[in-house]
This record gives structure tokens, sequence and C-alpha cells, in this order.
């Protein structure tokens, strides 16, 4: 008998991991390149408002593709018929190492922060150790991961938030100016801003483990957003209304900078550099469990080597995916470790996600036209105006970011995508000839 994804994960779950991804440390990076465009804090809180608001349509869309096909295959399942099989499969894998290297960068600043905390061990070696205990937690089994989510996405909400308040409630120190209003700078820094909710729609991967998927996962993904996009008003109100801008170009930490400002005795710093630690931990977990059933599920299907299909038996967890992952991971993060450039992954994985989320707008439009209205159990209202809406402001935020970086990063990401594609059809050509080619 075929062994199976077990499903175990309900509504409060699948909220934590929709959550804990994009809640990563990084994100503070983020704000430093955003508030850089913005130039104040008015334009930054803008940015950051618009960007909630218009992920949550990309949420909406998931939504409704997810109620259709759960399936681990995610993105993959959902680009396929409008795009073609072999170019959903490419954008799928690209996916994949983008949110991998900005992972490089999690682990970047998940050292820093340990550093900080212990002042012993390189940073890179505690990077390292951290992977690997996540990558445990997960192999262990999707109850235990899934209980792990739930308690630390919750706890880190918690925290910054009432951080946040009491920043937000002592003597400002206007670290960055109030105004004015830029309409251009606004906007620029809303593309900056996909990056804050990164990854948001791996939860999709979790259909086949999810209990009543038709209508928990729809509800979670635009629900997470929504409260992730008052967590991040509040952070970044907080943190360039107290610490001075010039000292926040210089650090790979500005999160324990914020605690510093506001009490000098370090107290406040350091339970901020914990809570720094637990959301690495919880970015981590949340990607990994998510991305990981991406690569099983091709694996499953031939379409990379069969070996990352394999199910462990004990905990019914996909351990070969879990394992290839954590070795990209280190890869890309060794690389962050050696340039120190953070900037560059970040513009690239905000504008591939950007991308990502302007084609899956796109199939959801496609099947709201083909399908029957019986045949679509999760139905966005006015999806016929919203989902092409979706579709325009995603593909232009995805060229204004590539636009931002340098020309031979964009050729590497182009050129990246042209060799994932032409190893996906080499790859199928293969499975046809040999006869082993199984339909998904």
């Amino acid at each position: 008998m075929e062994l199976r994804l077990k499903r175990a994960l309900k509504f409060n779950r699948l909220l934590a991991v929709t959550m804990g991804t994009p809640l990563a440390s990084s994100a503070f990076l983020s704000m430093i390149l955003m508030v850089g465009v913005a130039g104040n804090m008015v334009n930054l809180v803008l940015s950051v408002i618009i960007g909630t608001a218009i992920t949550v349509l990309a949420a909406l869309t998931y939504g409704e593709l997810v109620s259709i096909y759960p399936s681990a295959a995610g993105n993959r399942i959902f680009l396929k018929k409008p795009l073609g099989d072999t170019i959903a499969i490419a954008m799928s894998l690209m996916w994949v190492f983008v949110i991998l290297a900005a992972a490089g960068v999690e682990s970047y600043v998940l050292g820093n922060v340990l550093y900080y905390l212990t002042g012993f061990m390189n940073p890179f070696l505690w990077s390292v150790l951290a992977l690997v205990i996540i990558v445990l937690v997960n192999i262990m089994g999707v109850e235990l991961s899934g209980n792990f989510q739930t308690i630390v996405t919750y706890s880190v909400v918690i925290v910054l938030v009432l951080v946040s308040i009491f920043a937000l409630i002592t003597p400002a120190k206007n670290a960055v100016s109030m105004g004015p209003f830029d309409p251009v700078a606004t906007l620029t820094a809303t593309a900056i801003g996909v990056y804050l909710f990164l990854g948001f729609g791996r939860v999709t991967t979790l259909g086949e483990e999810a209990v009543d998927y038709e209508r928990s996962i729809p509800r979670a993904l635009p629900l997470a957003v929504f409260l992730l996009g008052i967590v991040f008003v509040l952070v970044s109100m907080a943190i360039f209304r107290d610490v001075p801008y010039a000292s926040l170009q210089n650090t790979a930490i500005p999160q324990i900078l914020l605690g510093q400002y506001l009490i000098p005795n370090r107290s406040l710093a350091i339970l901020i550099a914990i809570v720094s630690v637990v959301m690495s931990f919880s970015a981590f977990n949340a990607g990994i469990l998510g991305t990981s059933r991406l690569v099983y599920a091709l694996g499953r299907e031939g379409l990379l080597p069969r070996f990352f299909g394999v199910i462990e038996r004990r905990h019914f967890t996909p351990y070969l995916a879990l394992v290839f992952l954590l070795i990209v991971v280190l890869t890309f993060l060794a690389l962050v470790y050696e340039t120190g450039n953070y900037a560059v992954p970040l513009y690239v994985a905000a504008g591939f996600d950007s991308f990502m989320y302007a084609a899956v707008a796109y199939s959801a439009f496609w099947h709201l036209r083909k399908l029957k209205a019986e045949e679509i159990p999760f139905r966005v209202f006015a999806g016929k105006f919203l989902f092409p809406l979706t579709t325009v402001i995603f593909f232009s935020l995805g060229i204004l970011l590539l636009l931002s970086v340098s020309v031979v990063v964009t050729l590497v990401t182009v050129i990246s995508m042209f060799l994932i594609l032409f190893y996906i059809m080499g790859r199928r050509m293969y499975l046809s000839r040999s006869g082993s080619d199984r339909p998904s």
C-alpha cells in the first residue's frame, strides 16, 4: 500500500503556518530598504498598508485555487492548465530556489542574533545548528511541527505588538521624519514591501494534510495576511520613530537596536533578541514544512529524482526532500556570509514572488471562466474583476523590483529560469520515452 501524507492540520495551525513563514527576522532588514526609498514615516506606513491590501488580494486567489486543487504540488498544480505543465513546474522550482535564497538572509540574521545573545561561537555555526534542528523537527512529523508552529507564531505576534505599543507610547525621538506624502516613493517602497509577506502561499502545499481544506486554508490565507499587516505597521513605526536611520544602515539586527534605544540597560534588547530567534525558527519551520511538500510531490511524479518522493515510514514525512532543502539553504547561507550583501536576495525574492502572485491570479481568473460554479468550493466575490487587477498589480511590481537590481543579477535570474525550464523539458522527454511518466 502506498504511504500518503496524514491529514492533521486544523484551522489554527494553518493560520499559524501562513503567518509563520513571513514573520521572519529578515523582515526587519526589508523595512530598512523600504524606509530608505520611502524617505519618511508617512510614506513608509502607507506602503505597508497598501502592500497588505494587495497581498490580501493574492491570498484570495490562492484560496480559490487551493479549494479546487488540495495538492502538495501547490503552485505547480495551480498554473498547470492555464500556462501548461512545463512552465508551471519550472516556475514552481524557480520559486523554491528564490525562497531558499531568502532563507539564506534569514539564517544570516539569526546567526548574528544568537551571537549577540551568547557572545561565543561563530555566527555562521549558530545558523547551521538552528537549521539542522528545524529540519529534524519536521522529519519527526507534521503533528510536532504543527504544534510548534502554533505556539511560536502566536507568542511572537503578541510580544511584537506589546513591544511596539510600548515604543509608541514613549516620548518620540523622531528618528525618521513624518512627511510629506510622496506617491512615487510610497509605491516604490510598496514593491519592496512584498518581501514582508514572502512565502505566505506555502501553506497551500499542505492541502493534502489539512482538515476541511475547502474552507480552512482559503479562510486562513487572507486573515493571516491582514493580521501580519497590522504587526508590520506597528513594528515599522516603532523602529523608525526611535532609532536613527544612520545606525540602522550598519546593522543586521535593527530590531535589537530598538530595544537598546528604548531601555539602555539591554534588558529589552535581550528580550527582542530572544523573540527574533523564535521568529527565525518559526519562519524556517513554516517555510521548510511547506516547500518540502512541493519537492516531495515533484519527486513522487518523477519530475525530480524519485527519491525525493519517499515517505519516512514512522512519521509519514518526506525526509529526503527535507534534507535536500537543508543543503540548499546552507549553500545560500554561505554566499550571504561571504558577500555580506542581503539587499540583492531580498529584491530578487520579492520580485519573483510578485511574478508568482501575478501568475496565480491569472490562473484563478482562468479557472473562474472555465469551471462551473459548483466546481469551485471557495468562490471570491467579484473575482472576475479582482483577479485581473491582482495580475496587473503584481506583474508591474515584479518588473519594478528586477529593474531595481543590477543588470548582472537580472540576467542571472532570467538565465536560471530558462535553465530550469530546459531541465524540466528534458526530464519530461526522458520519462515519456522510458514509459515511466505518471500523471499528476
